[in-house]
Parts: structure tokens; sequence; C-alpha cells
């Protein structure tokens, strides 16, 4: 108990609890937390609209999916059509026109369609 006029000294030893409830942190009792879903790059990037390079940095293009050797970059603004992905590292191959493929890192991707 605080004595009236006295400062309570300031808790550093975890988070903030109101009375041994549970911390703001915590999941609200009786929810489930929630797991964050896992990107399906196969299932989820549509093949029939293109893929540019949104970023402002040149994005380099692989000869396969472990990106071991780059073969070249893509500029801003510059993209071509997915041919697959892989799952297990955030990398699609693409199709860049004129017979050209390499694997992109799709962080700095974004679809763009007509419609």
């Amino acid at each position: 108990m605080v004595q009236p006029g006295a400062q309570p000294s300031p808790r550093t030893d975890g988070p903030i609890t109101l009375s041994g409830s549970t911390t703001l942190s915590s999941p609200a009792p009786g929810q489930p937390t929630a797991t964050p879903a896992t990107q399906n790059w196969r299932r989820d990037l549509p093949r029939n609209i293109a893929y540019f390079n949104m970023g402002s940095d040149a994005v380099s293009i692989y000869s396969e999916a472990e990106r071991t050797t780059a073969t070249g970059t893509l500029l801003p603004g510059e993209g071509g059509y997915i041919q697959t992905c892989d799952d297990a590292k955030p990398v699609c191959k693409m199709n860049f026109g004129n017979g050209r493929t390499g694997w992109v890192a799709m962080g700095s991707m974004a679809g763009v369609s007509n419609g």
C-alpha cells in the first residue's frame, strides 16, 4: 500500500499486470492464439498477370531457386510472368520474354492486372 503523498516505485522486473491479471500482451482468455498463415507461392500468385519490380532498387535474377548464381537484374518497373515458385524459399521462376527466364525473390515484386 502506498502512503498518501508518497510516489510508488516504478516496476522494472517484467510486464505490468493489474492485480495479478493477464498482461496486455497475453491472448484474451478463451481465445486461441492465432498462427500466421504460411505463404503458398504456387497457390497464391496467379500466372495470368505480369509481376513487376516495384522497389526502388534492382532485383537480382538467379539461375536457380537457391540463389547462388546471379545472371542479371530487374530494374525498377521491369518484370515478367511467373512460371513456377518454390514454397520453401520466397522465389519464383519468371519468364521475362525473348526466351529469358530466371529465379527472383518476390519481396519487391507486385502483380499488375488490367481489371
